[in-house]
């Protein structure tokens, strides 16, 4: 459903929210972006692609959403901090955090480097606890905080050659479990979302590793019951639900959207 057709059938289930997307210039952030908008979160879209991010906010404007950019480097406690405290000033507030940064790197384990496994744990994990961090006393102030951090079916079961990346996943699953038994009593629900195969340029370096496209729709044909990839526009509307007053009893979650895989 386009967002026209929401709009005419009443769906503005995120009117009111004020949301903050870390890594929403391209693939499920740009979705989950523009998803917002439709729904009627007011959002500022953060992201170390400014070109990118840029483009990510003018889509949803173009939509009749509330959007704007701001740049990040989400291995910067700096960088998050004043990105974090710029959004809360622009949206009068914060409700809604989404942490969707993340980076892939694949290998057989021995071929893995230091500095490989510092970015990948960096961006994929510390940049969800910084972000939390300098959004926290804001979102408990709101009194209905809701953080959604994006983890992946890897964390559950890895392959060979994910060890690494499905490590740092396996951390956002525990991190946002333990964070939900902490932050429930603030009126903060905390939720991962675990995405399976997802047709987007994010996955070319698993692609390749695995032998190629031909390969891959092989290897999806025989594990996913569903015998395809998701969409990044099919990953959104999950994360919107989480953010939503239809999720109010949900937290401590790892939302599995793998099509049937696991």
């Amino acid at each position: 459903m386009n967002a026209a057709a929401r709009t005419a059938s009443g769906a503005s289930r995120l009117a009111g929210r004020r949301a903050l997307l870390i890594g929403a210039a391209t693939g499920i952030g740009r979705a989950i972006a523009q998803r917002f908008a439709e729904e009627g979160a007011a959002i500022v879209i953060a992201d170390l692609n400014e070109e990118g991010g840029a483009e990510s906010a003018r889509l949803c404007t173009a939509a009749g959403g509330e959007a704007s950019f701001l740049p990040v480097d989400v291995r910067s406690d700096a960088s998050v901090r004043n990105a974090t405290e710029q959004a809360v000033r622009r949206l009068d507030g914060l409700d809604v955090l989404v942490n969707i940064a993340g980076v892939m790197r694949v290998g057989a384990i021995e071929t893995i480097t230091d500095p490989e496994w510092s970015l990948v744990f960096d961006t994929n994990v510390r940049s969800q606890f910084l972000s939390v961090r300098h959004a926290l006393p804001t979102l408990k102030a709101s009194g209905r905080g809701s953080i959604i951090n994006m983890a992946s079916a890897a964390g559950f079961k890895g392959g060979p050659g994910l060890t690494l990346y499905a490590a740092s996943k396996g951390a956002c699953i525990a991190y946002s479990r333990t964070l939900a038994a902490e932050l429930g009593p603030s009126g903060i629900r905390v939720n991962a979302v675990c995405p399976g195969f997802v047709d987007t340029p994010f996955n070319d370096p698993a692609t390749n590793y695995m032998g190629g496209r031909k390969a891959v729709d092989e290897h999806v044909g025989r594990a996913i019951p569903l015998k395809r990839q998701a969409t990044a526009e099919e990953i959104a509307p999950c994360v919107a639900f989480l953010a939503s007053d239809e999720a109010s009893y949900m937290t401590g979650q790892a939302l599995l959207i793998d099509g049937g895989m696991l």
